[in-house]
């Protein structure tokens, strides 16, 4: 979908204290065979600070680089890959109280590490709908902290990590624009996080700890030579949605200058998610996710935030933003710079002065 006039505002992030990996081989907590393949150094973990307090975080800090004010934003989507709190409470309206404290729609997308670009296409969308919408905030947050998941073990390339991230979308010109996003699905695939567990109860209601190998490993040895099938279809429908998302930007996939993707230890893990798409690893950021880990769906805006403060990023680059969760759903979009973020804030500030 081509979005014209949608522009990037503002990014927010909240990383908590880092836990260093060879500490916790040291005491026992996680392999040293795991962590020299899998290259993690230091993980970001929250202990007794919720995922929604930390969106919170990163909403107020987004919102006040965007230079809006609560009337200009219409809708806050918040998004997340694990269990924000009570049940049957609403983790987007504890943010938005906290924050914008306005009466807008406040929505929840939860679509594994795919949530946040899921919520973004979301937000908009919703924009695009009415002329009258001007604003979204769209945010990330993950505690992989519970008793139900143990980080260092449930994913195995990945150390789970806590952070959260948010970005205000605005119809008002902005340093970055959203050129398009576009998502894909492969249904077939998605007992791939299923297995052959039941659907009810739910797992978390019975006790039994986050496992995200457990499932893919059964299938795909009960798939056996077919299981290659999975990482075909997977690679040829990526590449297809990357072609699709820079011709709509007018673009083409040369013409990238980044590529913002889901949390990656080492560059030969990258490579073998990206070049099969047709995406060079060297666009990505390894190095950055080293000392923070994968945290749920909130990387790829982590990664952006990161960028932004750090003056990487330069009027006249193209960012591919990338990311994919349980379903199978891919989503990409394209979002090119205009103009230095610092300059931009610093316009604004001369002009609130």
């Amino acid at each position: 979908m081509r979005t014209d006039n949608i522009f990037l505002a503002g990014t927010g992030a909240y990383i908590p204290p880092r836990v260093s990996v060879e500490e916790a081989v040291r005491r026992g907590a996680y392999d040293r065979e795991r962590m020299d393949a899998c290259g993690w150094r230091n993980i970001a973990v929250a202990d007794g600070t919720s995922a929604p307090d930390m969106a919170v975080a990163a909403v107020r800090q987004a919102v006040d680089r965007s230079g809006l004010g609560a009337d200009d934003i219409d809708i806050l989507v918040h998004s997340c890959a694990y269990h924000q709190g009570p049940d049957g409470w609403s983790a987007p309206h504890y943010i938005l109280r906290s924050t914008l404290n306005s009466p807008i729609p406040a929505l929840t997308v939860e679509q594994g590490c795919n949530a946040f670009l899921a919520a973004l296409e979301m937000a908009a969308q919703y924009l695009l709908c009415a002329p009258s919408r001007n604003g979204a905030v769209v945010s990330s947050a993950d505690n992989f902290g519970a008793p139900s998941v143990d980080r260092w073990y449930a994913h195995r390339d990945a150390v789970l990590a806590d952070a959260a991230t948010a970005v205000v979308l605005s119809k008002r010109p902005g340093w970055a624009a959203l050129r398009s996003i576009e998502s894909v699905s492969l249904p077939q695939f998605e007992i791939l996080n299923r297995g052959h567990d039941p659907i009810f109860p739910p797992a978390v209601t019975t006790g039994r700890k986050l496992d995200m190998n457990e499932h893919l490993e059964a299938m795909v040895e009960e798939l056996g030579p077919k299981a290659s099938e999975i990482g075909q279809e997977y690679a040829a429908s990526g590449a297809k949605l990357i072609e699709q998302v820079t011709g709509e930007a007018g673009i083409s996939v040369a013409d990238l200058s980044r590529v913002l993707h889901l949390g990656a230890g080492t560059a030969d893990f990258l490579d073998s998610h990206l070049r099969p798409m047709g995406l060079d690893a060297s666009l990505g950021d390894v190095d950055f996710f080293r000392d923070v880990g994968h945290a749920g769906a909130a990387d790829v805006g982590l990664q952006l935030n990161h960028l932004v403060e750090g003056g990487q990023v330069h009027a006249g680059d193209h960012l591919l933003l990338l990311s994919a969760g349980p379903g199978l759903m891919v989503t990409a979009a394209v979002v090119t710079v205009l103009e230095s973020p610092a300059r931009r804030a610093a316009g604004a500030e001369g002009g609130r002065a």
